[in-house]
């Protein structure tokens, strides 16, 4: 399967529920011309692995639509939309790793979002988390193979991995997340590496 391909996921393909006009028109306005095609991109693919792997196809949509929400916001309104998570030092001056929590916030309080499920998915799509649900599996996953993404090395056997086998699709995806933070000289959020030591674990007792 080519995740996002046109073929399978026309412009006019509909999930049955009348919200998503109403997402796209607001995105259309928050997000620049690359970002709404990546989050478009992003959909295409999470509701394919969605049909794939038994998730609600309604919700992986929603959750993909609305997960760079906040991502076109100057750092103090991300701020503002995420105070808690501001709190972290690690957070507070990243837009990269703060769109997260202020897009599950933006996504509640101007999407008027109400599924837990979705808000949750959209909030941990850049760091992953212990324990992570199936949705939140695909979304972040979803983020890193959608068709407009610039090539990386790995990227085609990812993409195989994400047709087969989410938890393997996972771990390789945090891996080579680790190592690309970590060869530019940063430091990686301790709860990306709180996910991957959890998917180490699982692997090592063979519960993966």
């Amino acid at each position: 399967m080519r995740y996002g391909s046109p073929e399978t996921f026309g412009k006019d393909y509909c999930f049955g529920y009348m919200k998503r006009e109403k997402i796209l028109k607001k995105l259309e306005k928050a997000l620049d011309k690359d970002r709404l095609r990546h989050t478009l991109g992003v959909e295409a693919t999470a509701v394919q692995m969605a049909i794939l792997f038994g998730e609600d196809t309604k919700a992986a949509s929603r959750a993909a639509l609305l997960h760079d929400c906040a991502k076109c916001m100057k750092l103090s309104e991300m701020q503002g939309l995420a105070k808690e998570e501001a709190k972290d030092p690690m957070m507070h001056d990243s837009k990269a790793l703060l769109h997260a929590p202020a897009g599950a916030a933006l996504a509640r309080e101007e999407y008027k979002e109400e599924d837990e499920g979705v808000l949750s998915a959209i909030r941990w799509h850049t760091t992953g988390r212990p324990g992570m649900t199936r949705l939140e599996k695909i979304i972040y996953l979803a983020d890193m193979i959608e068709p407009n993404r610039r090539t990386f090395p790995g990227l085609d056997e990812l993409r195989m991995l994400c047709s087969q086998d989410l938890d393997a699709a996972m771990y390789k995806a945090l891996n080579d997340s680790v190592s690309y933070v970590l060869s530019q000289g940063k430091t990686v959020h301790p709860d990306t590496l709180n996910t991957l030591s959890d998917y180490k674990n699982k692997y090592n007792g063979g519960a993966v």
